[in-house]
């Protein structure tokens, strides 16, 4: 009997020996490309890793890897050709024209099926939305206010819709590997608490994916920087070079605004009439504000904060979205802002407008 299960488990092992592990393949065929070298990439741990390179020739070529999980990668065919694919360990094809690369043909990964009739679910309010921004820029350009406001409630509106069917799609498919794709796009202003609530509905497999990974990063990073906690010290140079650090900005006054934003965002130049009137207010009863700001140019900077009239403390490490003291609060979209206690304590978060306004008044009354 022994002889026979010894038998038994050595035929088992030839068989997984001789099964080869699951593979994906991408075959490409797109019309016009120049010959050079493709390159499949993904993003891990916040950096851009490859998982294969081939020779292009004649538009067509092929590339080969395993991955663990289905996951979200990026079809790098030159510079500013880039195709994002749902790549599963399957055969792949990608097909259509070098210059029209946001209607290329992905067939064969059952998850880009599934991000594609989500995608078509949403064309006709992303048409809509697209018409709207058109009229929108055309009433900034004659400086019609009135008509912008109107457009902007539109906009909102049609957004709100579209957020709430991605929000509907991540809590209803927790087992779907584009759940945590979609996640990772609406996730913007959540905090740690919203995005965790989804993430813990997603199955095993799906928080296997570098998207849901991404993620659970990113509510960590959230928590260390929520309400009720101390802020993390920061020390960055000021427009003229000197080292100003957070700690003893705001030790110095009863309450904080660490006001991230920058000369090129408009909601941020937007809301900043708003901070000045606050400050005008109550600064002289111990509110200060400290500007980080996410600038690249200097002089685009300075000339801001001149034209905006902002007299308070501003610093910059001028890396744009790479600045560090964003980073640090896990910063990704802005305008946006902690209010902090005398003693560095987290206070409140995206003050904005009359909430802003309200929340000082009810602490300096």
């Amino acid at each position: 009997m022994r002889k026979v299960f010894y038998l038994i488990s050595l035929a088992a092992l030839f068989v997984a020996c001789s099964t080869p592990a699951p593979k994906f393949t991408i075959s490409g065929n797109i019309e016009a490309l120049p010959d050079g070298t493709v390159y499949l990439k993904q993003r891990v741990a916040g950096e851009t890793t490859t998982l294969d390179s081939a020779k292009s020739a004649g538009g067509k070529f092929e590339l080969k890897g395993v991955v663990e999980v289905p996951d979200l990668c990026l079809l790098v065919l030159g510079e500013r050709k880039q195709v994002p694919v749902l790549v599963e360990n399957k055969a792949i094809q990608v097909a259509g024209k070098s210059d029209d690369l946001r209607n290329v043909t992905i067939t064969g990964s059952a998850s880009q099926d599934e991000m594609k009739s989500l995608e078509a679910k949403g064309a006709v309010l992303n048409t809509q939305m697209k018409e709207l921004y058109g009229k929108y820029n055309e009433a900034r350009q004659k400086n019609d206010v009135a008509l912008q406001a109107t457009l902007e409630k539109e906009l909102d509106s049609l957004s709100n819709v579209q957020m709430a069917m991605q929000k509907d799609f991540v809590t209803g498919n927790p087992n779907s590997f584009v759940a945590p794709v979609i996640l990772q796009q609406i996730q913007y202003g959540m905090e740690a608490d919203e995005i965790h609530g989804y993430l813990s509905k997603f199955s095993p497999e799906v928080m296997k994916s570098r998207s849901a990974k991404a993620l659970a990063d990113r509510v960590t990073l959230l928590q260390a920087v929520a309400v009720g906690k101390t802020a993390p010290d920061f020390t960055m140079n000021d427009s003229i070079g000197t080292p100003v650090k957070l700690s003893e900005v705001y030790g110095k006054y009863q309450y904080t605004l660490v006001d991230f934003w920058a000369s090129w965002c408009g909601p941020c130049r937007g809301e900043n009439p708003n901070v000045v009137a606050v400050w005008k207010d109550y600064n002289a009863k111990g509110f200060h504000v400290i500007g980080v700001s996410c600038d690249s140019d200097k002089a685009k900077w300075l000339k801001a904060i001149s034209d905006d009239k902002l007299t308070w403390s501003h610093v910059s490490d001028l890396k744009g979205w790479g600045n560090a003291a964003a980073k640090m609060y896990g910063i990704n979209s802005i305008p946006a802002n902690l209010l902090l206690d005398k003693t560095g304590k987290i206070i409140g978060k995206n003050l904005r407008a009359e909430k802003l306004r309200g929340r000082i008044a009810e602490l300096l009354k």
